[in-house]
C-alpha cells in the first residue's frame, strides 16, 4: 500500500471521476436546460433586468408563448406583407392527383406600413393593395377611419381619387372626389355617396360648368343651381338628378327666363319673360356663346335682344297658377307625401271659385290678410292664431300676396290627410264645381 493512500473499505475499488461533480444547486440552476429556459422566460415576461453579459442579446431558446407575444403587431411597424393563395398551385395539385406542384402555395398580397393595435391597423398608416391602389391616412379597428387620401392605379400610374373624411372604411363627411374624366366634387358624403351640400365642377369641354346645391344618395336632390357652358342657368328644385318642382331657367342668348313648374326634367307650366337686370353679368350677351337658336320673325333684333310676341291669353297668371297647383297636387299624390291633403279635380275647381271671390280685381293674387277667410270658406277648421303663426313662419305679413297655387299648398298642409268635412254654410262648397275653366 502506497504511503498516504486513502483507506478503502475491504472488497471495494476506488473510482476517480473524469470530471469534477457539480454542486446540486448548480445542477438545478445553471446546468439544467429546462432551468435556463424558465429563468430566461421569467426575466423577459416579468421585465427583470438581465445581467450585463446577456442584456445585448436575445435568449437562444424561446417558448411558443414568447414567440406569439413577439409576433403580436402593436405600435409602429415597418412593412407588413400580406399573403394570398396561389391559384396556380392549387390547380396543378388538383390536375396531377395531389403529387405536388412547381408553384409555391402562396404569393404576395397587400402591404401595410404604419401603426397597429391588437393585430389590426390602428392609427396612421399606408396600405397598398395588390392591384396597386393606395391609401394613406388614419385607421381604426382595421378600417379607414378619419382623415385620409386614396389613390387608384390607372395605366401604370397612381391618380389621386379622394381626399377627406372616412368612417368605417367608407367616404363619410367632408371630402374632395376627382373623377377620371376630370370632373371634381367637393362637399359632404354619407356611406360612400354624395349627400348634403356640395359643388361639382365639370371638366373642360362638358355641356355644364358647375352645379352648386343639395345632394341625396349620390344624386342632385333639393335646391341647386346648374350653370351651363353656353351661359344658360337653372335655379330651382331637383329630385333624383332631374329638375322637379318650381324653378327658373335663364336663356343667355335671348336674355329671357322661364319661371314655372318642372316635372321629370321637363317644363310643364310657367311664364316666359324678360330676365331681370344683372341676370347674365357673369356671361354677358355676345360673349362666350353668340348663337341664337331663334330664326325668322322670332329672331333677336340688331341689339341682340329677343323680342317676345304679344300674348292674347286672358288672365294668364290665373291659368298658370291653376296649372301649377294641379301639378303639385299630382306630385304629392305620386310621391305619397304624408300629412298632406291631395285634392281631386272637382275640389281644385271649388278652391278656384273661392279664390276668385276674394280676388275681386282679377289680379291673380290675394293677400295673407285674406287667408283666414279663404280657409274657412273652404271648410278648413283653423283658428286665427294658427294662421298668424303660419304667416310668420313664411316670413310674410298681412300684405304679402299669394297665388292660387300657394293657397292650395297651404290648404293641403292644414287639412287632415284622411279627409275633411267642408263647412256646409260656406258659400262655395266642394264637389259642386261645373268643371269648366272660367278663365279661358
Amino acid at each position: 500500500r502506497a504511503r498516504n493512500a486513502p483507506l478503502q473499505p475491504a472488497g471495494r475499488t476506488a473510482i476517480t471521476p473524469a470530471l469534477p461533480l457539480p454542486d446540486l444547486g448548480q445542477l438545478t440552476e445553471t446546468s439544467s436546460t429546462a432551468g435556463a429556459i424558465l429563468r430566461n422566460e421569467r426575466q423577459i415576461l416579468d421585465g427583470a433586468k438581465l445581467p450585463s453579459a446577456m442584456s445585448t442579446r436575445k435568449p437562444t431558446l424561446m417558448t411558443t408563448t414568447m414567440k406569439d407575444r413577439a409576433a403580436e403587431r402593436n405600435g409602429a411597424r415597418r412593412t407588413v406583407y400580406g399573403v394570398r393563395a396561389n391559384n396556380k398551385y392549387h390547380e396543378e395539385v388538383r390536375m396531377n392527383g395531389g403529387r405536388g406542384s412547381t408553384e409555391f402555395p402562396f404569393k404576395g398580397g397587400d402591404t401595410y406600413v404604419g401603426e397597429w393595435a391588437n393585430n389590426v391597423e390602428e392609427g396612421f398608416g399606408t396600405k397598398t393593395w395588390v392591384k396597386g391602389h393606395k391609401y394613406e391616412g388614419e385607421w381604426m379597428a382595421g378600417m379607414r377611419h378619419g382623415k385620409g387620401t386614396f389613390w387608384v392605379k390607372e395605366g401604370g400610374r397612381l391618380r389621386k381619387q379622394y381626399a377627406g373624411d372616412w368612417q368605417n372604411d367608407q367616404r363619410h363627411g367632408q371630402g374632395i372626389f376627382m373623377m377620371a374624366n376630370g370632373d371634381k366634387f367637393e362637399g359632404e358624403w354619407m356611406s360612400n355617396e354624395r349627400h348634403g351640400a356640395g359643388v361639382i365642377k365639370y371638366a373642360e369641354g362638358s355641356d355644364c360648368i358647375m352645379y352648386d346645391g343639395s345632394w341625396a344618395n349620390g344624386k342632385r336632390t333639393g335646391l341647386g343651381v346648374l350653370t351651363m357652358a353656353n351661359g344658360d342657368r337653372y335655379e330651382g328644385h331637383w329630385l333624383d338628378d332631374k329638375k322637379e318642382g318650381p324653378g327658373r331657367y335663364f336663356y343667355r342668348s335671348t336674355s329671357k327666363v322661364y319661371e314655372g313648374e318642372w316635372v321629370d326634367d321637363i317644363p310643364k307650366c310657367g311664364e316666359f319673360k324678360e330676365a331681370p337686370p344683372g341676370s347674365f353679368d357673369d356671361f354677358p350677351v355676345g360673349g362666350q356663346a353668340d348663337a341664337n337658336p331663334f330664326t325668322g320673325a322670332a329672331a333677336s333684333n340688331s341689339a341682340g335682344v329677343f323680342a317676345l310676341p304679344d300674348l292674347k291669353l286672358i288672365q294668364p297668371d290665373s291659368v298658370v297658377t291653376e296649372a301649377v297647383a294641379t301639378i303639385r297636387q299630382q306630385r304629392a299624390k305620386d310621391l305619397g307625401a304624408p300629412g298632406l291633403k291631395v285634392f281631386e279635380s272637382k275640389e281644385i275647381q271649388s278652391l278656384k271659385k273661392i279664390f276668385a271671390a276674394y280676388d275681386e280685381r282679377d289680379t291673380g293674387f290675394v293677400t295673407c290678410g285674406d287667408l283666414l277667410g279663404l280657409l274657412q270658406a273652404a271648410g278648413v277648421n283653423v283658428t286665427p292664431s294658427t294662421v298668424e303663426d303660419l304667416v310668420l313662419s313664411l316670413e310674410a305679413d298681412s300684405a304679402t300676396q299669394l297665388t292660387f297655387a300657394e293657397f292650395v299648398d297651404i290648404a293641403a298642409l292644414l287639412m287632415d290627410g284622411e279627409g275633411y268635412e267642408p263647412d256646409q254654410s260656406a258659400e262655395f262648397d266642394f264637389g259642386q264645381g261645373d268643371g269648366q275653366d272660367t278663365y279661358m
